[in-house]
């Protein structure tokens, strides 16, 4: 039985991060830099300590499975938007050799009801064009576009 707990242990996080990093390295080496352990479990060291930053952990018995990264988000009133208060995703990885198992739905349902149990309507989360597999998945689990970003590389 796969339980979804609150974690603050920055060291887990960091050893299961590498493996998403390593990813985002070889897809975007011009973008991601290659993992460091040690820069790794300083970041999220410090990131847990915000009051804002939420991580779950997808956990069987002893084996971590995955996790997500969550901040509260509070967008202030100014002329052009309405305020507003939403959870960012910033991370969500599954571990290679759980996927496809239910265990990234679990952790976006758990997602779910935290943003509920803090009154916040709205998940946001954004992911690299080309993390096909990430779209998929995120497209499949009812999120949808609303805005696009764009970038022209100089040469």
């Amino acid at each position: 039985m796969i339980e979804i707990l609150e974690t603050k242990d920055y060291n887990l996080l960091a050893e299961m991060n590498e493996e998403i990093q390593l990813y985002h390295h070889q897809m975007q080496p011009n973008i991601f830099k290659p993992y460091n352990r040690e820069a790794v479990r300083s970041f999220f060291r410090t990131t847990l300590t915000n009051e804002n930053a939420v991580a779950l952990i997808a956990k069987e018995y002893e084996t971590v499975l995955g996790y997500v990264l969550l901040f509260k988000i509070k967008f202030a009133d100014n002329p052009f938007q309405y305020s507003r208060n939403y959870i960012l995703i910033d991370q969500i990885l599954v571990l290679k050799k759980y996927q496809l198992k239910g265990i990234g739905k679990q952790l976006l349902e758990a997602t779910h009801t935290f943003a509920k149990s803090n009154y916040i309507e709205n998940i946001e989360l954004n992911h690299w064009t080309k993390n096909t597999i990430a779209r998929n998945f995120f497209m499949k689990s009812g999120f949808e576009y609303y805005n696009e970003k764009m970038w022209k590389v100089i040469e």
